[in-house]
């Protein structure tokens, strides 16, 4: 379903479109809800990253690759020609764990300060695959595009409409309506988490 779509069932199960305006906040606020609940595989996705000149140490800030980028999964190492070939994963570190065990700087490694995603390699990086989680646009109309609403709509417009019945005082409604929500939860993970085991 698009966003208007979704809006419209919200005030069908309400009843309330004089709170049209609180309702498609609502719609926007479950869409968010619903893709944070879970790493869903269908919020992943891998770009591309290209460096100006090749160094050992790289950084870059993930909202110039994905301006709406939620989290990292994964970065690797890539050389970029036509047949895509791919070297090793980096390894996530926290910058207090930058030593090994010898009291060598650690390489092939990343790890977030501040904003920015920061890299160092045994050689100078020019090229990484950048896997990342990404949130859904909710903004309205023509812009709003999430595959859950798609896919799942459901998850939306019961948790939209259990927040409406909330905001109005009608507690037994919210509370059937947060039942049915939770339903749709369950429905979502074991339809859509990635439950491939690591190897």
């Amino acid at each position: 379903m698009n966003f208007q779509e979704l809006v419209n069932e919200v005030i069908l199960i309400t009843k309330r479109p004089d709170l049209k305006t609180r309702i498609e906040s609502a719609v926007r606020a479950a869409t968010l809800k619903a893709h944070h609940s879970d790493y869903y595989y269908k919020d992943l996705h891998e770009l591309p990253v290209a460096f100006t000149e090749p160094f050992i140490l790289q950084s870059f800030l993930p909202t110039d690759v994905a301006p709406n980028f939620r989290k990292i999964k994964y970065l690797r190492l890539w050389n970029g020609d036509i047949q895509g070939d791919v070297g090793q994963f980096l390894t996530p570190i926290q910058i207090e764990n930058s030593l090994d065990s010898y009291n060598y700087i650690k390489t092939n490694v990343y790890y977030m300060a501040g904003q920015l995603i920061q890299m160092r390699g045994t050689c100078a990086l020019d090229k990484v695959l950048f896997g990342c989680y990404l949130h859904p646009v909710v903004t309205p109309e023509t812009a709003f595009d999430s595959w859950i609403a798609v896919e799942m709509p459901y998850v939306i417009i019961y948790e939209a409409s259990r927040v409406i019945f909330k905001s109005i005082s009608f507690t037994e409604q919210a509370n059937e309506y947060g039942q049915l929500t939770a339903e749709q939860y369950s429905e979502l993970k074991l339809s859509y988490v990635d439950d491939v085991p690591l190897t």
